[in-house]
Parts: structure tokens; C-alpha cells; sequence
């Protein structure tokens, strides 16, 4: 299977600026996702990469096929670049039977009905949809419905496959179960796949690698846990879990990190990261990655330990989670038992602590 290049797309609809150098390779047999909020780019960029959006600069290159290239002049029909894509809404023909949705591209293709009939129900078993084949989709669940989208552009064997927020009509219960899925089938056809999805949950669970989008522009790139323990800037460690953001200024480094005076109050963070970096910083901290301490307890002292006033505890099924207060400092942070006490006390790993800004 192809690699996919993209370099610095450019798509203005209007006077607004919706995709701004967009750039990112994704490697051959992996599953590569853009996510980011409603209205980042995500799916323009997508959209370009299928042929439906001509963007008005940049280039995209799918193994040795230039698909658009502005300089050059080149722009490949979306019908011509043999890629399968699916929508949000699964698009599926509702005239047709499930083996009529499939065949359709077939026939498009002038392939032999014999063939024709082969290559569906092989691609339908793939799917396990294959004692379906003569439903009409309103006699479908939503699941099954996105399954036959999803073997409509298996079925012609394209060399990329496109996948806009498929998920997105499911409830969370087939959600989880479809991203198991996909997943799996992904990884056993070996396809390179590009993603699209607002839910943070999925692109970390599904991706190979991320590519965070905000305003048109790519945030950052990254493995799920770079994205996650190690974000790029504010805005990631903002849009991607749930986070801490504590500001400060650096007083000291050494060891590969930097010591940090806590803005507005008198507490030190010693952080294993910002090698080189000075003046105001923005350090991140997960709430789960903070012990959590009873005020008695002293199995962990010393640097960054503090102790903190509890405001609110809510349980939240597999953990609880706590909303304190170190001094000035305010924290969410999270405890798989529950800590008993107004007091508490809790410590910092810094290994946990990204600097951010």
C-alpha cells in the first residue's frame, strides 16, 4: 500500500482561510489521524486528498501519483485517484440492496458479472455482512449500515482508504465496539488510512499516529502517548484529556529539566523536561499521573509534595476525583481508592510534567 504526502496546502473559501500549510506524510499500512474541534480543517484537508476540494496551494502525492500539485497544475479527478472513502453519514444508496451498493462501483468499472459478484460477496464476508446481501438499508441497523459503507469502498480495492468521522451517528456503546473493528480490519488488510474525528477517545485508541488540528493548521504530530504525555503547546493539552496547567517561572535547571516557581504562591516544581528553557513557562499535568495521599501519609515526600485542601469529591465508577486546592495552586487530580479527610496530600512525579509554553 502507498505512502500519502502532503505538503503545505493552502484552502480559502471566501476571505476565510481554512486550511493554512498543511503538512504530513503518513506511512505506508498505517492508520493516521487528523483530529481536532468542528471546524479545525480536518475534514477539508480530507476532502482535498479525495479530489473534492481543490485547494490553492500545496502539493498531495499518493505513492508516485502526484493527485494535486498547484505549481505544476495538476489536479486528478477525485473519480480517477481510486480512493475509498467514507462519510459521517455512510452515504449508502437507498434504492439499492446491500449487494446492489456494493456491485454499483463495480459496474462503474465494467468489470464482468461473474467478477462482479464474486469480489462483493468476498468483501461482504470480510465485513460479516454477508447474510444481509438483499436488505434494503432502512432494513439495517446503524451499525450494519456503516459496515456496508465501509465494504462499498473496500470493494474496488482502492489504494488508500478515507474515513470522515464514521463513528459519529453510532451510540457509545457500537461506537466502541466499531473501533475495535475497523481497527483490526485495518491492521489485517494492511491499508493506509487516513481518520477524521473530533473524539479524543478514538484517536488515541485507533491511530498509529495523530495530527492535532486547530484553525486550519497542524498543532502537532505525534505516537497517541506523545500526543498525550507530551504535548506541544496549550492547545493540545487542553483538547486531548483532561490536564492541568500550572504557570510559573523558571528558577533553576540542571539534569535534563528545570526547577519552576509556582506562580502566586511560594511551591517549587521540578520538572524532567524544558531542558534550555527560561522565563515564564506552562507546565502540564494529567490529573491521574498525582499521588494522591492520605495527610498522615509519608511514603512520598519531598520535592514537588504539597498538601492540599479538598473541595469537591465526585466518583466517577473506576476512580475518583478530586478538585483541590495546594495554597493557590488549584488541581484536578485522581485516585483509584478514596482518600479520606479535608486534607490531603499529594505529589507531582516529575516525569509527569510537560513544559508546554
Amino acid at each position: 500500500m502507498p505512502e500519502i504526502h502532503v505538503r503545505n496546502i493552502v484552502k480559502e473559501f471566501g476571505d476565510q482561510r481554512a486550511l493554512d500549510d498543511v503538512s504530513f506524510d503518513v506511512a505506508e499500512g498505517e492508520l493516521f489521524t487528523l483530529l481536532g474541534p468542528s471546524g479545525c480543517g480536518k475534514s477539508t484537508t480530507l476532502m482535498s486528498i479525495a479530489g473534492f476540494q481543490h485547494p490553492e496551494a500545496g502539493r498531495i502525492a499518493v505513492g508516485d501519483d502526484t493527485f494535486f500539485d498547484a505549481v505544476a497544475k495538476i489536479a486528478v479527478p477525485a473519480e480517477q485517484r481510486n480512493l475509498g472513502i467514507v462519510f459521517q453519514s455512510y452515504a449508502v444508496w437507498p434504492h439499492l440492496t446491500v449487494f446492489g451498493n456494493l456491485a454499483f462501483p463495480l459496474k462503474v468499472r465494467k468489470l464482468r458479472r461473474d467478477a462482479i459478484r464474486a469480489r462483493v460477496r468476498q468483501v461482504l464476508e470480510l465485513v460479516e455482512m454477508l447474510p444481509y446481501e438483499q436488505r434494503y438499508p432502512h432494513q439495517l441497523s446503524g451499525g450494519q449500515q456503516q459496515r456496508v459503507a465501509l465494504a462499498r469502498a473496500l470493494v474496488y480495492s482502492p489504494s488508500v482508504l478515507l474515513l470522515d468521522e464514521p463513528f459519529s451517528n453510532l451510540d457509545a456503546k457500537l461506537r466502541e465496539r466499531a473501533r475495535a473493528w475497523v481497527k483490526e480490519l485495518q491492521g489485517t488488510l494492511g491499508l493506509t488510512t487516513i481518520f477524521v474525528t473530533h473524539d479524543q477517545d478514538e484517536a488515541l485508541s485507533m491511530s498509529d499516529r495523530v495530527a492535532v488540528m486547530s484553525a486550519g493548521e497542524v498543532q502537532q504530530i505525534g505516537t497517541p502517548e506523545e500526543i498525550y504525555r507530551r504535548p506541544a503547546n496549550r492547545f493540545v493539552a487542553e483538547f486531548v484529556g483532561r490536564v492541568n496547567l500550572i504557570d510559573g517561572l523558571v528558577s533553576g535547571s540542571g539534569g535534563g529539566g528545570v526547577v519552576v516557581d509556582v506562580a502566586g504562591s511560594s511551591h517549587q516544581l521540578t520538572v524532567n523536561d524544558g531542558a534550555g528553557v527560561s522565563g515564564s513557562v506552562t507546565i502540564a499535568v494529567r490529573p491521574e499521573a498525582v499521588t494522591v495521599m492520605r495527610l498522615d501519609d509519608r511514603s512520598v515526600d519531598g520535592m514537588n509534595t504539597w498538601e492540599a485542601e479538598v473541595e469537591t469529591v465526585a466518583f466517577l465508577g473506576d476512580h475518583y476525583e478530586y478538585d483541590v486546592k495546594a495554597g493557590p495552586l488549584a488541581l484536578t487530580v485522581q485516585s483509584s481508592r478514596r482518600v479520606e479527610g479535608d486534607r490531603i496530600r499529594v505529589h507531582i512525579p516529575p516525569d509527569a510534567c510537560a513544559v508546554v509554553e
